[in-house]
């Protein structure tokens, strides 16, 4: 698979050896790295994106979750231009968030308050703190396999490949180096997906735990698989019992669930949300909120020996701010959602016949328009199962579909839009043919 990937991305090659003498492994950031090197693109418009090399694929990274609408929306474009002639950044109030946050309150009655951060890093880190302050406690509860960002506590059995523990009593591993090792002692790992362990878990470090942070759907290293809804209630039950603050994470499925947000979709309300990604219309933006009682105990005037900090230079900056705007404008007025979760729906059911017509045994995960593959296990329920599947095959699977001209860098889930069309998810189908065709007997035979 990378011959065929290396022949056919000769610039992007030389433009990565370039790079690494300057930004270490070649990227600003590790999420945009794949190996043998990613591709360096030139422009997008709607489904498809362009490379340097000047190939044209169907783009199923999407951003990471930003562009529920495609790239280049007309909308959104004319907003932001409209926006930077009148201001970029005063750093000071504006009307235009309050309208946002308004409009955002309207469909997400759960946002009783809210406040505008840059990314979902500070969102689930200004969610975390907020907990803290409200409740008096410090450890936290996540779910194995959930991401949150790239905050220490984050970064707690959320990548390995090496879980600790039995599946219904996981314990904590830390990620990556740089974390202090007392991150253990305030991070409580959880099963996903798994109700009965989950809640007695809750219940044994009830009177310790500030917060259980969760993700709706466990997306990038979660799988691309969605909670179930009586484990969500479950997790609710206990938390309630024990007065610990329940998060939902939605910055990566941010508008994807619906513009109710995760609360509808599972049929649970939280103390507090995070969200990001598709609500800043390609731009920027996340958000925290929730709780009116918790949000104006640690931020309100009187919060007292409970204030938490939370500010930023570019937090509510209008740029994003009239993206956002802009795109949930189209969202409300048209059925923008619905050709998204279409096309997400149509490539599942095209990935899962493909499988079955090489007989390679699969699963494909996903709700809406979040899409992803698990060769080698027939269900996938949370990380471990993740684990458990041929990972050298998924990650063949999608470098191969590059070299085919379809942006899925491994092992990002794949996101559909409202531009993808039909023959978008048909051109997607023929690559994943074409790559299994040529994939060993034996790579198949071991899955």
């Amino acid at each position: 698979m990378p011959g065929r990937f290396e022949a056919a991305t000769p610039r992007s090659r030389e433009l990565w050896d370039r790079a690494r003498r300057i930004f270490p492994q070649g990227v600003s950031g590790q999420a945009k790295f794949f190996a043998p090197y990613p591709v360096f693109i030139a422009e997008a418009s709607g489904a498809t994106i362009t490379d340097l090399d000047g190939r044209r694929y169907v783009d199923l990274l999407m951003g990471a979750g930003p562009l529920l609408l495609g790239h280049g929306h007309p909308a959104v474009v004319s907003a932001v231009r409209r926006q930077a002639e009148l201001v970029i950044n005063p750093m000071l109030p504006n009307v235009l968030s309050l309208e946002y946050a308004e409009r955002l309150q309207a469909h997400m009655p759960h946002l009783e308050r809210l406040r505008f951060v840059n990314t979902g890093s500070e969102a689930t880190r200004s969610a975390i703190r907020a907990a803290r302050a409200a409740t008096g406690r410090l450890k936290i509860a996540k779910f194995e396999g959930n991401y949150h960002g790239s905050d220490d506590f984050c970064l707690v059995s959320t990548h390995t490949r090496e879980p600790a523990g039995s599946p219904d009593r996981p314990e904590g591993v830390l990620d990556y180096a740089g974390v202090a090792p007392r991150i253990l002692d305030e991070v409580v790992v959880l099963p996903y997906n798994d109700a009965e362990a989950a809640a007695a878990l809750i219940d044994e470090h009830g009177d310790e735990l500030a917060a259980v942070i969760m993700e709706p759907v466990g997306f990038s290293s979660g799988g691309g698989i969605p909670a179930e809804p009586g484990f969500a209630r479950a997790v609710r039950d206990a938390t309630r019992r024990h007065g610990i603050v329940l998060i939902f994470d939605e910055v990566l499925c941010s508008l994807r669930l619906g513009l109710a947000g995760a609360p509808a979709y599972l049929g649970v309300t939280p103390d507090l949300v995070t969200i990001g990604k598709a609500v800043g219309g390609g731009l920027p933006l996340a958000g925290f909120g929730g709780s009116a009682e918790i949000m104006d105990a640690v931020l309100g005037p009187d919060a007292g020996a409970r204030k938490i900090f939370q500010s930023g230079t570019f937090t509510e900056n209008p740029l994003s701010i009239a993206a956002g705007m802009a795109a949930l404008g189209v969202l409300e007025s048209e059925n923008a959602l619905e050709r998204a979760d279409s096309a997400g729906e149509a490539l599942r059911r095209g990935l899962r016949e493909v499988f079955r017509s090489h007989d390679v045994p699969a699963a494909v995960t996903g709700v809406g328009s979040i899409v992803q593959i698990h060769p080698g296990v027939t269900a996938a329920r949370d990380r471990r199962d993740v684990l458990r599947g041929d990972l050298a095959l998924t990650q063949d699977i999608m470098l191969g579909c590059v070299a085919e001209g379809v942006l899925w860098p491994p092992v990002h889930p794949a996101l559909t839009s409202a531009a993808h069309e039909p023959a978008h998810v048909e051109r997607v189908i023929s690559a994943v043919d074409a790559v299994l065709g040529r994939a060993p007997r034996t790579a198949k035979e071991e899955s």
